[in-house]
């Protein structure tokens, strides 16, 4: 097995999804509009109320289904808050942004879309055999003068699965030193890619996680380059239920509060403020040996310290010309120079259901919280994964069309999805409010969308 970071293995051309049939193209409106309803309306597959306050009190927060309108797989949809809608006030894109409430709900579901396509009889019905699941979750709640890693800044959920048919398109995978396009590679490779699972052990105490059922998996920079460990920070969860309790909405919230906190500290270690920048600026860097001062008297460990700067020797000043030009030039040149603003992280954690081979890479009965944060790489956690073998693999989207015969297949899909969770969420649970479940709806029309 391949063991340097040249020879690590990389697809970022080969998995292919097609989009989605045309009389579902997205209008002006539905891609501008600030009202999440509007924007999600044609598309929302179903909503779910949440009486936050009192149990006998009218929902105050809502949270949608909704049938994405770019596809990672054949077989996906996304999970998200609509409540800045729902109780005219914001709601914010990280997990700290949500209630309580509402962020158990959401995992709930994600929980809940595991056990469905591990069941026995919907993996026969839909041909999930020897496919792969992930859930992703992406934060960049600051960038908002380039194309980012989460382009929606309203908190939402991935649910994603890539049947064996698409996974075949890997069965030819390339290295990294072979790879020529520098734009893609910083794309898909982060320059904190190995540096971070380092950082996050300066970030997260063991005793915060040990509190929450969680544990920091030590880095192995040598087994991400094999192919034998994916890519990332890695957290260790005990069981997929875990997901289901109130004490993961609050690991997840709690790893944010301290990821924010982190990448301040760093930003002003770099640059003299924590705060992010104005829109098409960046900071200016300190002068180095100043940078040198601000880790030494941070809480870094000395390994940590060294890398920072070796890091901060690396990175450069963007003149305002510049600025003004990358704002006007194309898209590849811009998301390749412009950094993206703190805190800025996907959250993912993928199974293989039923693939005992691959229990090693990553134990369906025990899932692994990956952790990657971003510092130019626009690709988020539901575009960007890790499958056994091949730690760096990018999601290529549109290209093509399903057919209406897949897309009816599709929507079966989330149908089921729907109706399933919907059961999974009237037994009792620990979501702390009354839910109110809406219907699923249909989709007969493409113009017309689905109706509930």
């Amino acid at each position: 097995m391949p063991s340097t970071i040249e020879q690590m293995p990389v697809a970022w051309r080969q998995l292919r999804i097609p989009g989605p049939p045309p009389a579902l193209e997205l209008s002006t409106r539905e891609r501008t509009a600030s009202d999440p309803m509007e924007r999600f309306e044609r598309r929302t597959i179903q909503r779910i109320g949440i009486a936050c306050e009192a149990p006998d009190d009218a929902p105050t927060e809502q949270v949608a289904l909704i049938d994405k309108a770019s596809p990672h797989a054949l077989f996906d949809l996304m999970v998200t808050d609509l409540s800045a809608a729902s109780r005219d006030k914001p709601s914010g894109p990280t997990p700290d942004g949500v209630s309580a409430p509402t962020g158990r709900l959401i995992w709930q579901t994600a929980a809940n879309f595991h056990r469905f396509v591990n069941d026995a009889d919907v993996q026969h019905r839909f041909g999930l055999a020897g496919g792969a699941m992930n859930l992703a979750l992406n934060c960049d709640p600051f960038t908002r003068d380039r194309e980012s890693v989460q382009a929606l800044k309203q908190f939402h959920i991935h649910l994603i699965y890539w049947r064996s048919s698409e996974l075949s398109q890997l069965q030819r995978s390339d290295v990294l030193g072979d790879e020529t396009d520098p734009y893609r590679s910083r794309q898909c490779l982060d320059p904190l890619s190995f540096i971070w699972p380092r950082l996050l052990q300066d970030c997260l105490p063991e005793s915060d996680l040990a509190a929450l059922g969680a544990r920091l998996l030590e880095p192995d920079s040598g087994a991400v380059c094999a192919g034998r460990r994916p890519l990332g920070a890695l957290l260790q969860l005990a069981d997929w239920d875990q997901l289901r309790a109130p004490a993961f909405e609050r690991l997840v919230r709690s790893a944010h509060i301290r990821i924010d906190r982190f990448s301040r500290d760093l930003l002003r270690c770099l640059t003299g403020t924590e705060h992010p920048p104005a829109e098409w600026q960046r900071h200016r860097l300190l002068p180095l040996e100043a940078i040198a001062g601000n880790l030494a008297a941070s809480a870094l460990s000395a390994e940590n310290q060294a890398v920072m700067l070796k890091l901060a020797a690396a990175l450069r000043d963007i003149p305002q010309p510049v600025l003004e030009r990358l704002r006007h030039g194309p898209r590849y040149r811009r998301v390749h120079c412009m950094s993206l603003n703190q805190p800025c992280y996907s959250l993912s954690m993928s199974a293989l259901p039923g693939a005992e081979e691959h229990a090693d890479w990553l134990d369906h009965r025990a899932p692994r919280l990956n952790l990657q944060l971003k510092l130019f790489s626009g690709i988020g956690g539901a575009g960007l994964i890790s499958l056994p073998g091949i730690p760096s693999v990018r999601v290529v989207r549109g290209r093509g069309c399903f057919s209406p015969a897949d897309w009816r297949q599709r929507t079966e899909f989330q149908r089921a999805f729907a109706a399933y969770n919907s059961t999974a969420l009237m037994q009792p649970n620990g979501i702390g409010a009354r839910l109110e479940v809406g219907p699923v709806g249909r989709l007969t029309d493409l113009q017309a969308g689905w109706v509930r």
